[in-house]
């Protein structure tokens, strides 16, 4: 499996945002990746989508909220393989 992730580490919490395809953006699919999502990942999870509308966040409110600030280019985004 291949994906796209970001770690960030920001205000003393770490987090990775999981980029996932458009649809995919639902609670259960959090839940899903919060457990399957390889253990050196930091939790907490935060799911990203890109829409027309720009990225649509899904997760931890509070992280949400900062990255609704902050330019998705600007995020450490990094390919794995699992």
């Amino acid at each position: 499996m291949r994906f796209s992730a970001a770690v960030v580490k920001e205000q003393g919490v770490t987090f990775t945002v999981l980029k996932v395809k458009s649809g995919y953006l639902t609670q259960d699919n959090l839940s899903a990746s919060q457990t399957s999502a390889p253990q050196n990942l930091p939790r907490p999870i935060i799911l990203m989508e890109d829409s027309s509308q720009g990225p649509r966040y899904l997760g931890r409110h509070d992280i949400v909220n900062f990255l609704s600030g902050v330019y998705v280019e600007q995020l450490p985004w990094q390919k794995f393989e699992v």
